[in-house]
């Protein structure tokens, strides 16, 4: 079950609880840190890491991102709570009062709209302390439960805790071992954790912790849930690459390797050039430069050159030295794919070459994705008839037969299992976060417009004592006074 935090008998979600009972604590048992020891043993083995790397294609497009979209998607990626009141505070202090004191539709005078707009600042710097300054409490102690297994399985963290919080239970438990001995240690504890986490999806049997010391088995519904559910983001992928490929793809290649066909000379000559220039040449941004003066010299040349000339230009990298070498990749393609369309003798017009990349498409691309597509599917069906998990990986061995070019190759389901959970459980955590940030910026939300309320005056008079409101009962003496005067003056 769910249960709840209170904060000033308000629930915020779920029953009671106290928080101040809940302390970090080192467990026995699945997914615990081990009872203090008087003699540690640092002698236990790491388990063995595969020496096969598997292409991130996360990371092999962020390779090709400007700077600016790098920054801008790891600032996304990275958005929390307290991220957004700090953003939001900057736009309250920086561009509001920007429009309130320049405001060519506002009535009132000078004075008044900058009095107005250093409200904005002011309101902007309290938003900051006051939320930010419960909002980070309250994540930091939603990670301890979530480490610590106060939570059920859909934020029940006990399997693979945070690097953090090993480390601080470990320096508790070690108190005089040296940093390196507990960095050691971290590592070990985590590399373990990720294999007793994989050891217990092979056995079907996830066993996650409670705060009390006891243990739970994640729910069959659950687990079978997220097992179809890597094999349908799987087949996903794999049915939109087929659709690519039969829709954009073969039609793309009939296009270009026409006009290698038709234009064998020129595009040898040209592109040939261009590679022999990129050898000679330390500066690929200056190279790309020429690609640009090259295309305007073309202009009138065949759609598809241009084309080709963009795909050059699209290609980006980290430096100089990674954007040569994805030049010089995209150049030596060009080259290779001249010479397999044009060197072929079956192709002697549009209709055989069309019949020639039809059938090398299908050969190559489509028949192994439709391989893939059919395993994934029996997979899907054995999923729902329960099937162990150790006889969908058996199935799956003996449909690869160890083919290092079989699509399937590199997938273990186990492993992409385990993946998947950690992912779920770090993005449920942290949407469970920012709901708990919401409930608690609201309801201190009165405490802070009474704060705004006293401080502003406050602050208007020992800044700006020529705007403040205390001005204003001199400014009526005075007016009063020169009243009283005329009227003297009259009789």
């Amino acid at each position: 079950m769910f249960k709840p935090i209170y904060i000033w008998k308000v629930p915020l979600f779920g029953e009671v609880m106290k928080v101040e009972s809940v302390k970090p604590q080192i467990k026995t048992g699945i997914g615990k840190m081990p009872q203090k020891q008087h003699n540690p043993n640092f002698t236990a083995l790491l388990p063995t890491i595969s020496k096969t790397v598997e292409i991130n294609m996360n990371d092999e497009v962020k390779n090709f991102m400007p700077p600016i979209i790098k920054g801008m998607k790891k600032i996304s990626d990275n958005m929390g709570e307290v991220q957004n009141i700090i953003i939001n505070a900057l736009g309250t202090g920086l561009v509001a009062p920007i429009f309130i004191k320049w405001n060519p539709l506002s009535k009132t005078d000078e004075d008044t709209r900058t009095y107005s707009a250093w409200r904005q600042p002011v309101s902007a710097v309290l938003a900051v302390v006051t939320q930010v300054g419960v909002t980070i409490p309250f994540n930091r102690m939603i990670t301890r439960l979530a480490n610590n297994g106060y939570y059920d399985e859909k934020y029940n963290k006990t399997l693979f805790q945070d690097k953090e919080y090993i480390e601080k239970n470990l320096k508790r438990l070690y108190p005089h071992e040296t940093n390196a001995k507990i960095n050691d240690m971290v590592k070990q504890k985590m590399a373990e954790q990720q294999a007793n986490l994989l050891r217990m999806i092979k056995e079907d049997k996830v066993m996650m912790s409670r705060d009390d010391g006891n243990t739970f088995q994640m729910s069959e519904k659950a687990y079978r849930k997220l097992q179809n559910d890597v094999i349908k983001k799987r087949l996903k992928d794999a049915n939109d690459e087929l659709t690519k490929c039969t829709e954009t793809t073969i039609p793309k290649k009939l296009k270009r390797a026409e006009y290698y066909r038709t234009h064998k000379d020129e595009a040898l000559k040209i592109f040939k050039d261009l590679s022999e220039k990129l050898n000679k040449t330390d500066s690929a941004k200056t190279f790309q430069k020429d690609i640009k003066k090259l295309k305007k010299q073309y202009k009138n040349a065949d759609s598809e050159l241009l084309a080709i000339f963009d795909d050059i230009l699209d290609r980006r990298g980290n430096n100089q030295q990674d954007l040569k070498t994805a030049l010089d990749a995209k150049l030596k393609g060009i080259l290779r794919d001249i010479k397999f369309y044009t060197d072929e003798p079956t192709v002697t017009s549009k209709e055989t070459l069309k019949d020639f990349i039809t059938q090398w498409e299908t050969r190559e691309r489509i028949n192994p994705i439709n391989e893939e597509i059919k395993i994934l599917e029996e997979i899907q069906n054995k999923i729902s008839a329960k099937t162990p998990t150790k006889d969908i990986e058996n199935y799956l061995a003996e449909r690869i037969n160890d083919n290092p070019q079989h699509r399937l190759f590199k997938f273990k389901f186990s492993k992409e299992v385990s993946k998947l959970l950690q992912e779920r459980i770090k993005n449920n955590l942290k949407a469970h976060k920012q709901l708990t940030g919401l409930r608690v910026s609201l309801l201190i939300l009165p405490v802070s417009c009474w704060l705004l309320n006293w401080t502003y005056p406050r602050f208007m008079d020992a800044v700006f004592p020529n705007l403040s409101n205390k001005k204003h009962p001199n400014e009526i003496k005075s007016l009063v006074n020169k009243a009283n005067h005329k009227e003297e003056v009259k009789s």
